[in-house]
C-alpha cells in the first residue's frame, strides 16, 4: 500500500511541476500584444471658408516590413473632414487596434477635396498619388493608445499648377 501512495504522490508532484511550468511560461512569454492607434486631423486655415477632405482609408506600415501585405488598415470613424473649421481643435479620423510595435509610415487615402476660399473662389484640390504620406515613425505599446495628429497647413501644402 505504501508504494501505491508513493506512486500517486510522485505523479501528483510531476503534474504540479508540469502545470506550474506551463503557467509560468504563459505568464512570462513575450507576445507583442495589441495597442490602439487614434489618428486625428487639424488645420491652421487662413483664407479658406471650407476645405472638405474625403478620406476613404488610413493605413500604417510596420517597421522592417518589406511588402505591401504588411500595411494595416485602421477603421475610419469620420470620412469627410472640414479642415477650415479645425484651426484650434482636432477631429478624430480613425481609431483601431493594431499589433504592438514600431511603425514607420502612414498613408491617408483621399478621394476628393473640394474647397471654397473666403472670397468665394471654388477650388478642387487633387492629391496626385491619391494618398497623403507621412514617414514619421511611432511606436504602439500594448494596452496603450498612441494618439497621432495630422496637422495640415493649407498655405504650405498647396501648389498651384498650370491648370489651377
Amino acid at each position: 500500500m505504501t508504494s501505491g501512495r508513493t506512486a500517486i504522490l510522485a505523479i501528483a508532484i510531476v503534474l504540479g511541476v508540469v502545470v506550474g511550468g506551463v503557467g509560468v511560461y504563459l505568464v512570462t512569454s513575450k507576445s507583442p500584444g495589441k495597442g490602439t492607434v487614434s489618428i486625428h486631423v487639424k488645420d491652421c486655415a487662413d483664407d479658406w471658408a471650407h476645405v472638405n477632405v474625403i478620406f476613404s482609408e488610413v493605413k500604417i506600415h510596420a517597421a522592417n516590413a518589406r511588402n505591401e501585405s504588411t500595411w494595416r488598415s485602421i477603421k475610419l470613424q469620420t470620412r469627410t473632414v472640414g479642415l477650415a473649421a479645425l484651426s484650434d481643435l482636432s477631429e478624430l479620423l480613425s481609431f483601431g487596434n493594431v499589433s504592438a510595435g514600431k511603425y514607420t509610415q502612414m498613408r491617408e487615402v483621399v478621394i476628393d477635396a473640394p474647397g471654397t476660399m473666403t472670397n468665394g473662389t471654388i477650388v478642387n484640390f487633387t492629391v496626385p498619388s491619391g494618398e497623403l504620406k507621412t514617414t514619421h515613425p511611432f511606436t504602439v505599446t500594448a494596452d496603450y493608445t498612441e494618439t497621432l495628429t495630422l496637422d495640415f497647413h493649407l498655405d504650405r501644402c498647396m501648389v498651384q499648377n498650370g491648370s489651377g
